[in-house]
């Protein structure tokens, strides 16, 4: 005859032979949890190809998948100055496996120019690392015909309505660069946006659009080839790589500084220990010279971060560009 077990002894056997089932497959597969990562990561661009976002998020997802052992792929994920690729990473599972190179748009001008904006920078974002610097340059066309900012602006007195300015995208830093120039110059100009840094530069090596304020990381390229002029760069200094072009304040306007800066996300609620991880592996990429002097043949700086300094630069980024915004009445076209 057999002895029924009672159920609240039945309940307690499952439990112990579950946990020793548990205990026995981790024996077999040597870890009881996967180490992070334990597969490939996504590195979302939310830029076109050829620009700087693009160019370091593909720095970076190389070494930093050196220094994690795994594979880094980059997504391009390009439309609306970023918010397309922001707002896919904004949705993605807090575990790390899916990062975004944001930068001085899509989590600094973007939340004081759209007011619904689909996505919440602080909140739906865990702040990884800092990585980096480019100014802003104002290039022309060669074929305009003028080599200097007054030379740009006695055109543009003399023909208005026929000056257009491209840039990375509505309210990116370019955008706002752009119309402090306008604003200080009071010249008759009209926004051009496009998808990216490559495009607006492009357009303006091949006459489709007369000027374009883009990061010089962009611009450096085809001002080498001869294909642009660089009339000013918008920094404290001169660029490393163009150090015959004067900075906007040498040309007379020594308000008009603006920098697109780049730093690696993930999702927010990622854990701290993943989010320790990556900050690790960034760390790792940005101090070996390999990547300094790659990051400086396209004019921009590196600039390695704790977490915790990246968000509180970046939310006094999004306090400085509402009042630019505000200041200079820009709207979202």
């Amino acid at each position: 005859m057999f002895t029924r077990t009672p159920p609240a002894q039945s309940k307690q056997l499952i439990r112990r032979l579950a946990a020793c089932l548990m205990l026995w497959c981790a024996v077999l597969t040597g870890t009881s949890h996967a180490a992070f990562p334990d597969k490939a990561i996504q590195s979302v661009s939310p830029y076109a190809p050829g620009g700087a976002n693009d160019y370091l998020t593909r720095l970076m997802a190389q070494h930093m998948g050196m220094a994690l052992n795994t594979s880094i792929v980059v997504d391009n994920k390009t439309g609306a100055n970023g918010i397309v690729g922001a707002s896919y990473v904004a949705k993605s599972a807090p575990d790390g496996y899916t990062l975004l190179m944001g930068n001085s748009a899509t989590h600094g001008t973007n939340p004081g120019l759209y007011p619904n904006l689909p996505y919440d920078p602080v909140k739906d974002f865990a702040p990884v690392s800092m990585i980096g610097y480019v100014p802003i340059v104002l290039a022309v066309d060669p074929k305009l015909g003028v080599h200097t900012v007054a030379e740009l602006i006695a055109y543009g007195k003399k023909n208005p309505g026929k000056l257009a300015f491209g840039s990375s995208g509505i309210g990116g830093t370019g955008h706002l660069a752009g119309e402090a120039f306008k604003a200080a110059t009071h010249l008759d100009m009209v926004h051009a946006p496009y998808k990216g840094d490559a495009p607006a530069v492009a357009d303006a090596a091949g006459g489709q659009v007369p000027m374009a304020f883009i990061g010089v990381a962009s611009a450096a390229p085809l001002f080498a080839a001869g294909r642009i002029l660089v009339l000013a760069v918008a920094s404290a200094n001169r660029a490393p790589s163009m150090p015959t072009v004067p900075t906007m304040a040498q040309a007379g306007f020594k308000d008009l500084e603006f920098s697109q800066w780049y730093a690696l996300f993930a999702r927010g609620g990622t854990p701290k220990q993943t989010i320790d991880i990556l900050n690790a592996a960034a760390k790792t990429a940005l101090a070996k010279d390999e990547v300094i002097q790659s990051m400086a043949t396209q004019g921009a700086e590196s600039a390695y971060s704790t977490p915790a300094e990246l968000e509180t630069f970046f939310k006094a980024e999004i306090k400085r560009f509402a009042e630019i915004v505000k200041r200079l009445n820009i709207k979202a076209e």
